[in-house]
């Protein structure tokens, strides 16, 4: 069996962390002109540019509408440059309905940063649980 390159480490040990519920070490693992896209024709769907971007429009809304948020790998598959991520989310809306997605989730890694997040998932149970996007962001408290 061979040694796992940087990246996969670097990705094995984010999951460890996001398992607990904490995304900090992949926030800081990300690139700041990160690249996301998630599959599907959801309002979550689409590609978004830039940490920034990314945070107002994906990640605060989806803090609007869960509780709680943890996700866990059970396979990390090491492409050097590539990491692929088979993942299962634990997650509870604020609703209480839960919101377990399976995932895979494609890292492309260069000098050791994230630069582009592509999402693979069950995006029917987005839109169920979820809701639409935009109205998950219209609930993010400003300022």
């Amino acid at each position: 069996m061979s040694t796992p390159s940087t990246n996969a480490s670097l990705i094995a040990a984010i999951f460890e962390e996001l398992a607990k519920g904490n995304g900090a070490p992949f926030w800081n693992a990300c690139h700041d002109e990160l690249v996301w896209r998630t599959i599907g024709s959801s309002s979550w769907s689409g590609e978004f540019r830039g940490k920034q971007t990314i945070i107002e429009e994906v990640l605060r809304p989806l803090n609007a509408v869960l509780e709680k948020r943890a996700t866990v790998a059970t396979r990390v598959i090491d492409g050097g440059d590539v990491v692929a991520v088979q993942a299962k989310g634990n997650n509870v809306a604020r609703d209480g309905r839960r919101y377990d997605n399976d995932y895979v989730l494609v890292f492309h890694m260069a000098d050791g940063k994230i630069v582009r997040y592509e999402e693979y998932c069950d995006t029917e149970l987005i839109s169920t649980v979820l809701g639409d996007r935009l109205v998950a962001k219209s609930l993010v408290k400003t300022g």
